[in-house]
């Protein structure tokens, strides 16, 4: 080996010692990644965890461990002659937590009520329900023995809760049984809302039987026997014009028979 060649390779380890020492050197004063920072970024997503469970925590405890959110009345409105007891204890909901109310379910129980017609259930946070009821109308006192109740202009029968002398009075001879929420007896109502529509200003109290149909004593005592619906209002309009012959003729009549087509008095 020559003595150039030695001076070269010399030269380069010399050179990559040099570089070696360099790069050391660098490493050593270059600043070392914080141990907080890197804690805090290796613990972030469980302080984060924690803090959520934390919050969920309280909302639930806030949620069902206070009175915060439970329902003790309601705001009703619509109602005539239910009272809040009675809506209250139909909808089965006081003293439930409002995140356990299904509204839907609540309207169906409370449409359950004869005097319901319909029902609409609102709930607001924190615990405020609101029912706005819609009450059948009463049309029709009806009779059955010494029972009374109220029948609206769809046949069906609920509880009386006063004498309402506006409505027209039907009183069911047979005694046919009542279920208030149910349609009254359906040939009696028929026979009554054909009879009305024929008869606007006639008597306003009738009787019902199976065997005579609709029936009405007139101001002169006079028994009047129409049968069932059909036909009613030419059962009417016969009645009228056979009435005021009678009555010219001064004749006396105890009854007057239309309820099997042709009329018959005696």
């Amino acid at each position: 080996m020559t003595y150039s060649s030695q001076r070269r390779i010399t030269r380069r380890s010399a050179a990559r010692r040099t570089s070696r020492r360099l790069r050391t050197t660098a490493a050593g004063v270059m600043p070392k990644p914080s141990l907080l920072g890197q804690t805090w970024r290796a613990q972030r997503p469980k302080i984060f965890a924690l803090m959520l469970t934390l919050l969920v925590g309280a909302g639930l405890c806030l949620a069902f461990a206070t009175d915060t959110f439970y329902v003790f009345d309601l705001q009703v409105t619509g109602t005539r002659t239910l009272t809040l007891a009675e809506v209250e204890k139909a909808s089965g909901i006081v003293g439930y937590n409002l995140f356990f109310i299904d509204a839907r379910a609540v309207e169906q129980a409370l449409a359950k009520l004869p005097e319901v017609k319909s029902a609409r259930v609102t709930t607001r946070i924190p615990n405020q329900v609101t029912v706005d009821i819609e009450e059948r109308k009463p049309e029709i006192t009806w009779l059955r023995g010494g029972e009374m109740y109220w029948v609206d202009a769809a046949g069906s029968a609920f509880r009386a809760r006063a004498h309402l002398a506006e409505l027209p009075v039907l009183r069911d001879l047979d005694q046919n049984p009542i279920i208030p929420g149910q349609r009254a007896q359906p040939d009696a109502v028929a026979a009554f809302w054909t009879f009305r529509a024929a008869y606007p200003d006639g008597p306003r109290s009738l009787e019902w039987s199976a065997a005579r149909g609709l029936t009405f004593t007139d101001e002169r005592g006079w028994r009047i026997y129409l049968g069932d619906a059909e036909e009613m209002a030419g059962k009417v309009a016969t009645l009228r014009a056979l009435v005021q012959q009678l009555v010219s003729r001064n004749v006396r009549v105890q009854f007057i028979d239309l309820s099997k087509g042709d009329p018959y008095y005696q």
